[in-house]
């Protein structure tokens, strides 16, 4: 019954039709033909195109009685029928992708087809003259209470500004409420590296387990042979030598590969740093607690530049905004020295200044390859009542007396930077 609805859909030239399998979750329907590993759990559907614009469906499936997919594909064929005449334009001819030219933090910051970017909490990695920016997918129209998490989104880009969507790399599992990443489980801050021993793309995100509270939080593990997915789930630890694990955490590797996991430690929130085994995949051995900084610093970012580790980091009040964290140290375990508050100026959208990191929390500190002492800190400003609608603060960190300091920008180019070349 299912194969009768596909080639219908598949003529259409702007239709592209998955299936979520519960054991590969990879599963895809290519010349209406396709074959299954799993039970069949999921379609999405992404209707490209439109206007410059790319919607996606999902729509999980409970059973796989033919009844059920029947209904799925009548409602998947309504809502592409219904958004096919809603788009008057769709017959037209295609519009070029919008072009940005500059940063405009705290701005709606949309995808090449003018799709507002969908990726919180993140980080971003350089791979073969391309950056690859993951971050939380927040679904439209839900609160952090009502469960808005859906994955990991994956934006590609060449130059930092203009970022093509490569999609929803690993979505949450909507058909088995045992599994770890169960639909409302909470899914946050996913950072991504490569390991050049393993040739494997490692996502590390923090996960806390559907229906089990925010008492034990541990350390999510997926994997991909591309930098643009499809990551696999693996498995989940717990960090910090901690039956309650970690919360937020930052993810460095040094230049010879080695990878260490900073976080803030539960139940105690001190802050700690470990190093991962060779392949990534888990903790070597034992935490140590990092001397000097302070507990319940949270959100934390980490680059080193000429010997010197800088950390960028906030306090601990939930949802709500506080002033940023500054450490500097000669080595992961200490002794760290607080340099106070880098940030200066204010948001003009809020009216929040440093006292209040702009409305925002660090999330990542991005090298900009290819240019000396180039870089950019990147703050999410958090609204729990509506996720979705969270924005990105992209600001570049000068130095001073070899020392970070942020202003605010209301919009910037990295040619506003210097030239500077490595």
């Amino acid at each position: 019954m299912l194969a009768s609805f596909l080639p219908e859909l598949l003529s259409l030239p702007l239709i592209r039709i998955e299936g979520i399998t519960s054991e590969d979750r990879s599963l895809k329907l290519a010349n209406m033909h396709f074959t299954a590993t799993g039970k069949l759990v999921a379609l999405l559907c992404t209707v490209n195109e439109m206007l410059g614009h790319s919607y996606n469906v999902l729509i999980p499936l409970k059973y796989i009685q033919n009844q059920y997919l029947v209904k799925a594909m009548k409602l998947l064929s309504v809502l592409i029928f219904v958004l096919l005449i809603s788009c008057p334009g769709i017959n037209q001819t295609r519009q070029p992708d919008l072009k940005q030219t500059d940063f405009r933090p705290a701005q709606i910051w949309s995808d090449t087809k003018g799709v507002p970017i969908n990726a919180h909490g993140g980080g971003v990695l350089y791979h073969r003259g391309v950056y690859y920016w993951y971050g939380t997918h927040k679904i439209e129209g839900l609160s952090e209470k009502t469960f808005a998490d859906g994955g990991i989104h994956c934006y590609a880009s060449n130059d930092l500004l203009n970022w093509n969507d490569m999609g929803l790399v690993l979505p949450l599992v909507y058909n088995d409420d045992g599994h770890d990443l169960a639909y409302q489980c909470n899914f946050d801050r996913p950072k991504v590296v490569y390991n050049a021993k393993t040739k494997k793309f490692v996502a590390f995100f923090k996960l806390y387990l559907k229906g089990k509270g925010v008492t034990t939080g541990y350390v999510g593990v997926a994997l991909s042979d591309s930098p643009s997915g499809p990551f696999t789930y693996s498995h989940k630890f717990l960090g910090a030598n901690s039956p309650n694990g970690t919360g937020d955490f930052a993810i460095f590797q040094e230049e010879n590969g080695d990878l260490y996991h900073l976080a803030v430690r539960k139940p105690d929130k001190a802050f700690v740093v470990g190093k991962m085994n060779d392949d990534y995949l888990l903790p070597e051995g034992k935490y140590v607690v990092c001397e000097g900084i302070k507990e319940k610093t949270e959100g934390p970012a980490i680059i080193k530049r000429n010997g010197v580790y800088h950390l960028l980091a906030s306090g601990s009040t939930g949802w709500n905004p506080n002033p940023a964290r500054y450490f500097t140290s000669k080595s992961l375990t200490g002794p760290w020295v607080s340099q106070g508050n880098p940030c200066q100026g204010v948001n003009p959208e809020n009216g929040l200044g440093q006292e209040k990191t702009y409305g925002g929390q660090p999330t990542f500190l991005l090298p900009v390859i290819g240019r000396k002492d180039v870089y950019i800190a990147m703050f999410d400003i958090n609204k729990p009542e509506n996720p979705y609608d969270s924005r990105h603060i992209w600001l570049p960190v000068e130095w001073k007396e070899e020392k970070m300091s942020i202003s605010w920008r209301d919009s910037w180019n990295l040619g506003d930077l210097g030239q500077n070349r490595k």
